[in-house]
């Protein structure tokens, strides 16, 4: 079934109404379940989070942007009334078209653009997120079955300069802290991911600037793996640190992709201690490291102040099993810094630059 959220009173550049409206054609979806909803081409003013119940499509025309007018996010998957476990939230979920403005010159207040979390199949098609400011521009916290093709992620700004570290989209496990909207943090990680075919760059907004990290995490718990996670065919250019700063993962692909002046390439890190080293009911374990991780065929061009390629782990506790081949170095700054690892296969050019240490078991 397909609905049009003009039936619900959406008027445009409203907040008011367009708030309203759109959150009563998703709790219609909700109560009547596999719903599409339709956003036709127009500027509608959100001014708090909107919530989007499982099984329900919201398929935005080209032309409709969702602007924010507050200080919120723009649309999460749950709320705090309600608690979620594991994958059992509202999932199987589909998103598509259109633009999610966090309008960051007007509201400069840091937040996450999509909050979603505790989820089974999240699909996102073909959206452009602009000029968020702080947080993400998708939060992706315990989900399994994550899809995001053909998106565009423009615009960052941190006035605050305390949020360097957010990811355009962050690949996230419920914790605590990690993602204050709503769930349990029960340690539910995310896995089986796909992102595909998206652009990461600038918006023309004059406040803001490139994202510094695209995709990554910056939370962890001891024997807790990112899982077959694929980043392939994207672009990312202009990034303001490492592109890709993934944390210790089970079955990471990262291949085709261009990296366009970015100060760094990729960054796979270890756990060495602290919080992130912790086990989910808080007790300090040692340094773990990851697994199963293949870069290959992805294209670095321009000047690097940080390593194309970075990988590293701590007190001698070894990634196991990386693979670097066939991936295209256009600049001689571009290096590659390899630390700890036991099962590396590395098929670069002669003329690459390597940092390695305390390397088990290299197939050149």
């Amino acid at each position: 079934m397909m609905i049009n959220a003009k039936e619900f009173g959406l008027k445009g550049k409203n907040k008011r109404a367009d708030t309203r409206a759109l959150q009563r054609a998703l709790n219609y979806a909700k109560k009547h379940g596999n719903t599409e909803i339709y956003i036709p081409a127009g500027e509608y003013h959100i001014r708090k989070a909107l919530v989007i119940y499982a099984r329900t499509s919201l398929i935005l025309d080209d032309n409709a942007v969702l602007k924010r007018c507050g200080k919120d996010a723009l649309l999460k998957n749950g709320t705090k009334l309600k608690r979620y476990y594991g994958y059992d939230g509202n999932g199987h979920i589909r998103i598509s078209g259109g633009t999610f403005d966090m309008n960051g010159e007007a509201y400069p207040y840091n937040n996450t653009a999509m909050s979603i979390g505790h989820a089974r199949e999240i699909e996102i098609r073909n959206v452009t997120f602009k000029d968020i400011v702080g947080g993400h521009a998708i939060d992706a916290c315990g989900l399994n079955g994550l899809y995001m093709g053909g998106c565009q992620f423009l615009g960052f700004n941190n006035p605050q300069g305390d949020r360097s570290f957010s990811e355009a989209i962050q690949i996230d496990l419920q914790v605590k802290g990690a993602f204050p909207k709503f769930g349990a943090a029960d340690g539910t990680i995310t896995k089986n991911v796909i992102i595909e075919h998206c652009y990461f760059g600038n918006s023309d907004t004059p406040t803001m600037q490139p994202w510094n990290r695209a995709i990554g995490s910056h939370a962890s718990r001891f024997n807790q793996f990112y899982d077959n996670i694929h980043i392939r065919h994207n672009t990312f250019e202009g990034m303001g640190y490492y592109a890709l700063t993934p944390l210790k993962s089970t079955n990471m692909y990262i291949y085709d992709n261009h990296f366009i002046n970015c100060n760094g390439g990729i960054r796979y890190l270890a756990v060495k201690e602290g919080k992130n080293a912790r086990d989910l009911k808080g007790k300090e374990r040692s340094t773990q490291a990851g697994k199963h991780l293949y870069i290959y065929n992805n294209d670095f061009e321009g000047h690097m102040k940080k390593d194309a390629v970075h990988i590293q782990s701590y007190n001698c506790v070894k990634h196991q099993d990386i693979v670097i081949a066939d991936n295209h170095f256009n600049d001689e700054s571009q290096s590659l810094f390899l630390n700890n690892i036991q099962g590396l296969v590395l098929d670069v050019p002669d003329n690459t630059k390597i940092k390695a240490t305390q390397l088990i078991n290299i197939n050149e």
